[in-house]
């Protein structure tokens, strides 16, 4: 019998069941297509970097003892290359070169790849044990020829005869390309530019004469891996190891299954945030479905239906709409994945061939979510629907509005507290870190959000009241009857805003902590950098130190400093250390000194920040014991203490005592200089391009463009969040018109007797519409407070070097209002009309 009234119910009601499917599918379509998306990508390039390196036996490398993969390494000596094709088994060696070098267009300037690395390598053609394979031409071979990926050749025009420019870093040379190649399956390698040179060439145009940044290595056959690579251990200079080819790729994997694991998390998070967001919507709507049929559910009960019955009748609905929409979900899960993958390709990301990977846990989740959230959005209303008594039920007035309202109240403030401890615990306390902070912050914020959901019905009312006033002085009776009707039902006014309120909170918080962040930011630039030009390096691949070089030869500018970095341990654990000139920086900079000097950062010394000094005891004089990230040893000697780390980070040294323990290719974040005494500002800039026409991957910015450039960064953070948050918003939108056009259908009767006695058809247009524009408004104001309350405690978890105050943003205040009126105006289209076109006579009989 529950089998038979399940599919009489669901044909009867298929048009909402349908919003309700379309919801679900949504949700879940999102949350499964960053799992695709995540776990495709990474089993992609493992299988990548597996064939990548499938030839290649043993590399022989440099150390690298920090836990920082992407830290450059010392090259090694090339005349290593010769000791190893000495050793027994050893058929095959490869030296390897990978530094920086960039195509440059007609203009002259470098071609933009959207941060993606700009590689030039050492190629031995078809011999190569790595997997580059070739695809037109031949390799080159001479110091004029150049290979080219085909990625990079497809999306420039580049072809096999054509003449390029290349920056290198010996300079802007002039190659002919000679072939086009392949990385394995793929065309390109995640957006990279690849410019492949024969290994002398490389060596010269790369300027690594003398040095490898590794050797790739063929084992001969009958010789086992593991022997032979004990051998040459033997022989290897100091912090010089050897690793298998396998460890290579599981390496290579790592790293960039890192990226991918946190770019998938960042994705399923805001995945989560829509499946919440369509919880609540189906929630809402179920509720105000059963609560219509509460008459026909009483019927059942009359003629011999038990409380189980009426349940399982509900739940039986629920459960076939959401397992259809889950499987749906499902599929749409793989085609967002796959449109993710072609947008990145459009943009120029160079993914080999992707084939999509639908793991169980992809499944699970799916499930969890299409499934789990719908039947947890339907219990409640269901056993509340099946208690309630017959001949109380058969009651066209009463409905769940009239029901348990003070055990509501009590509930909503109790999970609200509770959630809100979790919340604040999770960003102070930190709770088994990252992963802790996350699940505790998180799963207190979503506590917060059920709280006020619940506890808005209270106050649903007089703020929709307030609200409407203004409609109703301006519309008169459209104004009116919209304002009471907000008012009339609080509990569905609030439990329909509550979708928005959580898109909008979460807008409103990351607007609160950006304008936090910018606000600090910028007082610290200008308090700290007083130079007047910054050049930075537009591909965020850093600056040849040739650029501070040649800038400090112009007799225009008083000062100049490069500022670079090197990874070291301290007290066991992974510290990042700048490096400056002292002795111009001083003028360059203010960090705040506490003791001691900039210009006593000698050979050998250290600036500590007052944070890790404070932590680990450290003074004036002390020696600290480091071991920088190639396995280095040394003794630093504390110069000083400064107390504003924004520029340089928390731990200073002079750029002689990095060179003095690292042979790594030296590359500059940046570089800062200030200009003469008594020379004119655009006098100096231009003596700065003339120096930085040689340098063509430079960006020149005044210190006002700088500032202006980083707040635009922060800007870009906001309006990523923003966008990653409208599906939310937008299903939250489409929930509001779903809940009014079920609320035009309660008020058959009602809306026919309003046109009977004279209402047009414009004004009951008008009245949805404002009732709509009441319910969006109520749903960002309790957000907008939310989220305020929520940025405010993020910018307070933040340390103050980073955030040292909060700043309101009002400007979002205004953005947010306008965004609630245009979205109820578009919520309100639907139900307006379909509340328009009824037949009045008809309306009237309904009962």
């Amino acid at each position: 019998m529950i089998a038979t009234l399940t599919r009489s119910s669901l044909r009867a009601r298929w048009g909402r069941n349908l919003f309700i499917a379309l919801a679900i599918a949504f949700g879940v379509a999102f949350v499964g297509g960053a799992f695709v998306l995540a776990d495709s990508l990474r089993s992609t390039f493992d299988g990548l970097f597996a064939r990548l390196n499938q030839n290649v036996d043993l590399e022989v490398r440099s150390e690298l003892v920090v836990d920082d993969a992407g830290a450059p390494r010392d090259p090694v000596p090339a005349s290593l290359a010769d000791t190893l094709a000495t050793v027994e088994g050893v058929a095959v060696v490869e030296p390897l070169l990978t530094r920086t070098a960039r195509f440059l267009d007609e203009r002259g300037r470098p071609i933009s790849v959207g941060g993606a690395p700009t590689l030039g390598v050492s190629w031995t053609g078809s011999s190569a044990l790595g997997g580059t394979v070739l695809r037109e031409g031949r390799a080159p071979d001479g110091l004029g020829e150049v290979a080219v990926d085909k990625a990079t050749a497809d999306r420039e025009g580049f072809a096999v005869d054509d003449v390029v420019e290349i920056l290198t870093p010996t300079g802007i040379r002039t190659f002919t390309v000679v072939g086009i190649v392949g990385l394995g399956e793929a065309d390109g390698f995640a957006g990279a530019t690849l410019a492949l040179f024969d290994p002398r060439t490389a060596a010269e145009v790369l300027d690594a004469v003398g040095a490898y940044d590794a050797i790739d290595l063929g084992i001969a056959e009958g010789y086992d891996v593991a022997e032979v690579a004990e051998r040459i251990a033997q022989i290897l200079p100091d912090r010089v190891e050897v690793i298998t080819g396998d460890q290579v790729a599981e390496e290579a994997a790592d790293q960039i299954g890192d990226f991918i694991g946190a770019f998938g998390t960042g994705l399923s998070i805001f995945a989560f945030i829509t499946a919440f967001v369509v919880a609540f919507i189906i929630n809402n709507v179920f509720s105000i479905t059963i609560g219509q049929r509460l008459r026909e559910l009483a019927l059942m009960r009359a003629i011999g239906a038990s409380t189980s019955q009426v349940r399982r009748l509900i739940v039986s609905e629920a459960l076939v709409v959401s397992v259809t929409a889950t499987l749906v979900g499902i599929a749409g899960g793989l085609g967002v994945a796959r449109g993710l993958i072609a947008l990145f390709e459009a943009a120029g990301a160079g993914f080999p061939p992707t084939g999509l990977v639908l793991a169980p846990r992809t499944v699970v989740a799916a499930v969890i979510v299409g499934v789990g959230m719908t039947l947890a959005s339907v219990l409640v209303p269901a056993r509340r629907a099946s208690r309630v008594p017959p001949v109380a039920a058969m009651q066209p007035e009463l409905g769940f509005d009239a029901l348990s309202a003070n055990r509501r109240l009590v509930g909503g403030v109790v999970v609200t507290v509770i959630g809100a401890i979790g919340f604040v615990l999770g960003l102070f306390a930190r709770p088994g870190g990252t992963p802790g902070l996350i699940a505790t912050a998180g799963g207190g914020a979503l506590a917060v959000f059920l709280g006020v959901a619940t506890l808005s019905t209270a106050i649903a009312r007089p703020v929709s009241l307030a609200l409407g006033w203004p409609l109703a002085r301006m519309f008169k009776v459209p104004g009116h009857l919209a304002r009471n009707n907000a008012a009339r039902l609080p509990r569905r006014t609030a439990r329909t805003a509550s979708a928005l309120m959580i898109g909008v909170a979460l807008v409103s918080a990351a607007a609160v902590f950006t304008e936090s962040l910018r606000s600090t930011f910028l007082a610290i630039l200008d308090r700290s950098v007083t130079a007047d030009f910054i050049v930075t390096d537009e591909g965020f691949q850093g600056l040849p130190p040739e650029v501070a070089s040649d800038l400090a030869g112009l007799d225009e500018l008083a000062a100049v400093s490069p500022v670079r970095g090197i990874a070291a341990i301290v007290e066991g654990s992974t510290k990042q250390f700048g490096a400056v000139d002292p002795a111009p920086f001083d003028q360059l900079a203010d960090i705040d000194m506490r003791s001691g000097s900039i210009t006593d950062l000698g050979p050998g010394g250290i600036l500590v920040h007052r944070d890790p000094a404070g932590d680990l005891g450290l003074g004036l004089g002390d020696v600290i014991e480091v071991t920088y990230q190639n396995g280095v040893e040394g003794s630093l000697t504390v110069a000083g203490i400064y107390g504003d780390a924004a520029l340089v980070g928390n731990w200073l040294i002079s750029i002689d005592t990095l060179e003095a323990v690292s042979t790594a290719p030296a590359r500059d974040f940046f570089v800062i200089a200030k200009v003469a005494e008594g020379v004119d500002a655009a006098v100096a800039r231009l003596a700065i391009e003339r120096v930085l026409d040689e340098h063509p991957q430079a960006e020149l910015r005044s210190n006002a463009e700088f500032r202006q450039q980083q707040e635009d960064q922060i800007d870009q953070l906001l309006t990523v969040v923003t966008a990653l948050l409208g599906a939310a918003i937008q299903i939250a939108v489409i929930g509001i018109a779903i809940t009014l056009a079920l609320s035009v259908f309660e008020r058959t009767r009602e809306i026919g007797l309003l046109r009977a006695v004279g209402m047009s058809r414009r004004q009951l247009r008008r009245t949805v519409r404002w009732e709509a524009v009441i319910v969006s408004l109520f749903g960002a104001v309790v957000g907008m407070v939310v989220g305020s309350l929520f940025g405010t405690a993020l910018a307070l978890a933040v340390p103050d070097t980073v955030i040292d105050g909060v700043t309101f943003p009002f400007g979002n205040v205004v953005t947010v209002l306008v965004f609630a009126v245009i979205a109820g105006v578009t919520a309100a289209w639907y139900p307006a009309r379909k509340a328009a076109r009824m037949d009045v006579l008809q309306a009237i009989a309904t009962t």
